[in-house]
């Protein structure tokens, strides 16, 4: 239990730090908006797994629903409550299809790096 609370709390203080340093690096040619909670969720959730060891993937996908629902609610916040939800959900439509795949993929290949490593370390001794 405590290594599954570890693995979160490094999931979302990676994906915290990793959001500020891209948005250092500054504008590109892409579009960070869609692409960047992807990339930040596949390591963040990579990082997770890695330290939770097994069970984490469905984990990772709750907590980055939740990270969702608190953007969105926030983003209607900002608006007053002009914007629906739903509005709000379809103008990030592309950035969660992209993001909720590469989380689980990445707590599934933190999964396996542990695994790994740790079937290296016992043929080792």
């Amino acid at each position: 239990m405590k290594r599954m609370i570890l693995a979160v709390v490094l999931m979302l203080a990676v994906s915290t730090l990793a959001k500020e340093l891209i948005s250092l690096a500054g504008p590109s040619d892409i579009n960070p908006w869609q692409v960047e909670p992807g990339i930040i969720g596949l390591l963040a959730a990579c990082l997770g797994g890695f330290i939770a060891r097994a069970h984490f993937v469905p984990i990772a996908l709750l907590v980055h629903a939740v990270v969702w629902l608190v953007i969105l609610y926030t983003l209607r916040l900002i608006t007053n409550g002009q914007s629906s939800y739903v509005d709000l959900a379809a103008y990030n439509a592309v950035a969660m299809a992209i993001s909720f795949p590469l989380v689980a993929l990445g707590a599934y290949l933190g999964q396996q790096l542990s695994r790994l490593r740790g079937s290296r370390a016992s043929a080792a001794a």
